[in-house]
This record gives structure tokens, C-alpha cells and sequence, in this order.
């Protein structure tokens, strides 16, 4: 190979090199998707359900009549009871007996009626338990991304520090060089810069971490080559509306899944009453059986009508036979053949069973106390969402609003603080101030740039938050 064609082979690699080393990038919709489908919390609790929805289907089965059926088959030995014909007989038998038995409830104080109710409710119940923990991995997802975001902004920061600094090193060597200032100030300076490169470190470390955690959220086993959209998101407004958190909380509480989780939960404990007191009436059943047997003990008899039979002979001549006048019978007998026999034998019957419960040891009672306790349960349970839920928008409120106050107080301290540090640098080019007094007023700039940023995604993702409890999704 010449070297005319490698250098071709290395500017066509070269050139798809940029593509080929691009890391994943992944909005935040599709890290929500990878949540959702890979957390195994998720997954466990999704069976789980499933285990409902067997047994609501276990349940409306229950209703209907059962059916099964039984086949025996039996060698004696010797003397035995015939079991088909109830005779003994000494000989070797086998027996066959084949029944289908079948049980079918009439009444049974309306136990079937209300389990069915109680599993669909259990099943629904779960199933707003799955649409609780989906909600949860969504908030914790974009809270993780838009944390994200934020340690990529205040590496922004810092980098853009650490470049004024090497400026102002430049610029004090100078002034160092030409006996305007001490020594000093360069290490002054020089100092800050190593302090500046230090915060870029841990503002570093930070971003991995919260990497890290999101990357655990959405269970990735490997996360090279991963990284995250990063959209231009628009600064806060200058003014919101104010909506009490009152009326946020009685739109929205109806439709939350653990609200109406507790609240199904609470129809399950009312069922699960009547299930325990329903114990405590009749049951009345039918049973039926439809049965056939076979012996191999058994003969077939068959009679056949003489007309004349022969009854005898004269004493005085016995070449000289006797007839009756009356016609008479001959008896035969023969195998028995299975299939015969398992015609012959069909048989069916049924049985009208009533079953009062009269005493039967506090069992009843106590099922009826504990279903009760059950429902006093559930009822403080579901309280207990509710407040937590009231609670919950209260304080998301106040986060909210909280947050766009700390976003334009912090707006116009930036503003102001952008005015004093862009005059101290002027007065130290200028030899008016020395590098102490730069490096303080520069310390103050970098942290109300950063507190600008902190506010500004603190208040998009308290905002964020408060439009999901609303109904509204997460995009950005």
C-alpha cells in the first residue's frame, strides 16, 4: 500500500473521528423514558400488581359452578367384597369407577360478590401506586438534570474566573515589572488564581456526582460515552401570578394517584366488612354427580323362553320323556363387557346442602373486629395523604415564590456588584487600589454570579414541580 492511499485512509478516519468519539447526548424526556423503563423498583412494583389482577380473576371464577372428575381403579385378591355388586365372591376382581362431581354456590351471604369488588379495588389501588412511584422517578430525574445543568453553569463561572485571573496575573506583572506595585500583589494574585482553580475542581466533582446519581436513577451499568442535553433555558419573569396554594391544592387534589390510591383502598377495607359479616349467613349449595362402574366379577345373565320344557321320563319307560304344559326359562350366563358396563351403570345425582353457623368459635367475630380495625386504617391513611399532599403544595408554593424573590434580589445585587468590580479594576489598572481590595471585590462578583444561577434553576425546578402536581408535564 502507497503512501498516497494511508494518507486518504487517515483523512477519512480523522475526519469521522469527532463523530465516532461523540458521547451520548440525551434529553431530558428520553433520561425520563430510561427511569421508567429500567428502574426495577418500578419493575417489582408492576408485578406486584399483577398478583392482583390474578387474584380478581381467581375471584370472578369463584362464582361459577365447579367441576371434577375422579377415576379408582382396584384389584382384590381371594375373598372380597364385590364394591360394584356388594357381594362376596372368591375369585380375583377388578373394579373400575369413574364420577364427574360438580358444586355450585346458591347463596353464600354475598362473600363472591364483594371479594370480586374488594380485588378490583386492590388492582386499581396498585395500579395509581405504579403512577405514584412513576411520578416520583420523574421528579427525581429532572431534579438530577437540572442539577446537572447547574454544576455545568457554575463550571462556566469559574472557568471564566480563572481566565480573569490569569489576565490580572499578566496585567500585575506588568505593573510589578514597571515599580507601580509590590511584589505583593502578584502573589496576591497568583493566589487567587490557585483558589479559583480549586472552586473549578470541586464545582467538577460536584457535576460527577450529581452524574452519578442521576446516571443510578436511570440504572445505567455503563456511562461512557454519556452526556446530557444542555437547552438554553429562559431566564425567570420579572413577575408571576400569585395563585393561592389553597386553590392549587383543591384543583389538583382529585387527581393525584396517591390521593386516589388511599382513597380506593378505603372502598377495598368497606368490602373487606362486608366479606367478614357475609361469613355469618347460611351457605346453601348443589352438588351434583354424574357416576358409572365396572367389575370384572360381573356376568351377564340372559334368559331364554322354552316352550315345552322337558321336566322328566316315565319311571316305567324311561326312554318315555316328560313335557310341561307350561312354557319354562334358560338361564345363561356371559362376560360382562367393559363398555356395557360403563353404559349400563350411568347414574346421577343430586344434593341440596344448607350449612348454618351457629357457633364457631369467635372466628366470625374476630373477622369482623379486624376488618373494621382495617378500615379505621385506611381512613387515617387516607387522611394522612391528603395532609401530606396539602403540605406538599404549601411548601412548593413557597419554594416557588421564595425562589423568584431570591432570583430578582440576586439580579439586581449582580447588577450592582458587575458596577463596583468593574470600577475596582479600573482603579487597580490605575494603581488607585491594591490587589487585596481587586481580589475582595472579585470574590464578591463571582459569588453573586453564582448565586444568580443558583436561583435561577432553583425557580425553574420549583416551578416545574408545581405545573406537575398541576397536570402539566416536565419539558424544557
Amino acid at each position: 500500500m502507497n503512501s498516497k492511499k494511508i494518507n486518504i485512509i487517515l483523512v477519512v478516519l480523522l475526519a469521522f473521528l469527532p463523530f465516532i468519539a461523540r458521547p451520548q447526548t440525551m434529553t431530558l424526556q428520553q433520561c425520563i423514558n430510561e427511569a421508567l423503563q429500567k428502574n426495577i423498583q418500578l419493575n417489582i412494583t408492576r408485578r406486584t400488581n399483577d398478583i392482583y389482577n390474578v387474584n380478581l380473576t381467581q375471584a370472578k371464577y369463584a362464582q361459577y359452578p365447579s367441576l371434577s372428575a375422579n377415576a379408582n381403579q382396584g384389584f382384590s385378591l381371594g375373598r372380597s367384597l364385590n364394591p360394584i355388586t356388594y357381594q362376596y365372591v372368591d375369585q380375583n376382581i377388578f373394579t373400575n369407577a369413574f364420577s364427574l362431581n360438580s358444586t355450585f354456590v346458591i347463596f353464600e351471604g354475598r362473600q363472591l360478590a364483594n371479594a370480586i369488588l374488594q380485588d378490583r379495588a386492590l388492582y386499581d389501588a396498585g395500579k395509581l401506586d405504579i403512577e405514584t412511584y412513576r411520578n416520583n422517578i420523574i421528579l427525581g430525574v429532572s431534579s438530577s438534570y437540572l442539577q446537572i445543568l447547574l454544576d455545568n453553569e457554575l463550571i462556566k463561572i469559574a472557568d471564566s474566573t480563572i481566565k480573569s485571573d490569569k489576565q490580572q496575573i499578566e496585567i500585575t506583572k506588568v505593573m510589578v515589572n514597571a515599580g507601580s506595585v509590590p511584589q505583593l500583589n502578584l502573589y496576591q494574585v497568583q493566589s487567587q488564581l490557585a483558589a479559583d482553580q480549586l472552586t473549578l475542581t470541586n464545582n467538577q466533582n460536584q457535576l460527577a456526582l450529581d452524574r452519578l446519581t442521576l446516571e443510578q436513577l436511570m440504572d445505567k451499568s455503563d456511562s461512557s460515552g454519556f452526556d446530557i442535553d444542555k437547552p438554553p433555558l429562559p431566564d425567570p419573569p420579572a413577575k408571576i401570578d400569585s395563585i393561592p396554594p389553597s386553590n392549587i391544592y383543591n384543583k389538583t387534589v382529585e387527581n393525584q394517584p396517591q390521593v386516589k390510591s388511599t382513597e380506593t383502598k378505603l372502598q377495598s377495607a368497606n368490602y373487606g366488612i362486608d366479606i367478614a359479616r357475609g361469613s355469618a349467613y347460611p351457605r346453601l349449595l348443589l352438588n351434583s354427580s354424574l357416576s358409572t362402574n365396572y367389575s370384572s366379577s360381573r356376568n351377564l345373565t340372559s334368559y331364554q323362553v322354552i316352550p315345552n320344557p322337558q321336566i322328566g321320563y316315565l319311571g316305567s319307560n324311561p326312554n318315555e320323556l316328560v313335557y310341561s304344559s307350561f312354557p319354562g326359562q334358560k338361564v345363561t350366563t356371559s362376560p360382562y363387557p367393559f363398555f356395557n358396563q360403563f353404559g349400563d351403570n350411568i347414574g346421577a345425582g343430586f344434593i341440596l346442602s344448607l350449612s348454618v353457623p351457629i357457633f364457631n368459635n369467635y372466628i366470625i367475630r374476630a373477622n369482623v373486629q379486624q376488618a373494621l380495625i382495617n378500615k379505621d386504617v385506611a381512613q387515617l391513611n387516607d387522611k394522612l395523604i391528603h395532609d401530606q399532599f396539602r403540605k406538599t403544595i404549601e411548601q412548593s408554593y413557597i419554594d416557588y415564590t421564595g425562589t423568584h424573590r431570591q432570583y430578582l434580589s440576586s439580579l439586581e445585587a449582580l447588577r450592582t456588584e458587575t458596577e463596583a468590580y468593574n470600577t475596582m479594576v479600573v482603579k487597580y489598572k490605575g494603581g488607585a487600589a491594591n490587589a487585596s481590595e481587586l481580589i475582595l471585590e472579585k470574590n464578591k462578583y463571582v459569588g453573586v454570579q453564582s448565586t444568580v444561577a443558583q436561583a435561577k434553576y432553583n425557580f425553574i425546578f420549583k416551578q416545574k414541580v408545581l405545573d406537575f402536581y398541576q397536570g402539566k408535564p416536565i419539558t424544557l
